[in-house]
């Protein structure tokens, strides 16, 4: 037999498996699958809780290193404003 032949001859007999017992051999791998479907599900569950909670706590993160940005913003600020009017020379009252 030829290798096309082969190929043909598998195909029609897939076809009438198929047609024949499908009905089955879905409820077969259904059943034989249920538990290992389960634990995939409970692990995507897993993984989407534990991601939601490391995002949270990012955004946590994020939110105090901002406030503490700005805190340093505000005191680096300060200082060369003091720094500033410190070296600035007075005034002077004589006229030119």
């Amino acid at each position: 037999m030829r290798t096309y032949e082969a190929f043909v001859l598998g195909a029609i007999t897939g076809g009438l498996v198929a047609w024949l017992w499908g009905k089955e051999i879905t409820d077969y791998a259904r059943e034989r699958t249920r538990g290992v479907r389960t634990q995939a599900a409970e692990g995507l569950q897993a993984v989407a809780d534990g991601t939601g909670k490391a995002l949270d706590r990012g955004g946590n993160a994020l939110r105090r290193a901002e406030d503490f940005l700005q805190d340093t913003k505000e005191q680096v600020g300060e200082v060369l404003r003091g720094g500033r009017d410190a070296i600035r020379p007075t005034p002077s009252t004589r006229e030119a």
